[in-house]
């Protein structure tokens, strides 16, 4: 008894090790983002989370899609001189967390959630969500497969930094 109690203490310590490391990237990332809603950035994960009940390994997916294309995600400082007004779902770092996470499983798994229930679990609407996607591939050059050997070494650089 004592042993699954361990097991599954150490599981939600590293559940929320895997949250920290995500919050820390989001906000990284998009450094607005912490402020950007009355429930705190780790809260917003973790009920994402939650209500989604995603896999470590899906989870991780999203965490790639983020960190490696952060070059191509704007920042809200970053000013282009051929560019007037950034897209604000671009700037909107809990946005592309949710999108990521959304593609994440889309690309992953053979049976997922409709965009209504994103929709229900993210309080945002079907067609956002739709626009969301469309505008976080065209970041990712609609590409979404990640190379065996850069998940390995991206998820062991996760599990060191947890």
């Amino acid at each position: 008894p004592s042993q699954v109690f361990n097991q599954q203490d150490h599981k939600a310590q590293f559940v929320s090790c895997l949250v920290t490391t995500t919050t820390d990237l989001v906000q990284h990332i998009w450094p607005n983002s912490a402020n950007a809603d009355p429930l705190p950035l780790d809260k917003f994960i973790e009920e994402v989370l939650r209500r989604s009940r995603m896999s470590y390994s899906t989870l991780q997916t999203a965490l790639y899609y983020i960190a490696d294309d952060e070059d191509n995600h704007p920042h809200p400082q970053q000013k282009r001189p051929h560019q007037k007004q950034l897209p604000s779902p671009l700037l909107c770092g809990r946005r592309m967390f949710l999108t990521a996470l959304i593609l994440a499983t889309k690309y992953l798994q053979d049976k997922t959630y409709s965009l209504k229930a994103w929709s229900k679990m993210s309080g945002l609407r079907i067609a956002e969500i739709v626009a969301l996607e469309r505008l976080f591939l065209q970041t990712v050059q609609w590409n979404l497969h990640i190379p065996a050997t850069k998940f390995r070494c991206f998820t062991s650089s996760i599990l060191k930094y947890t």
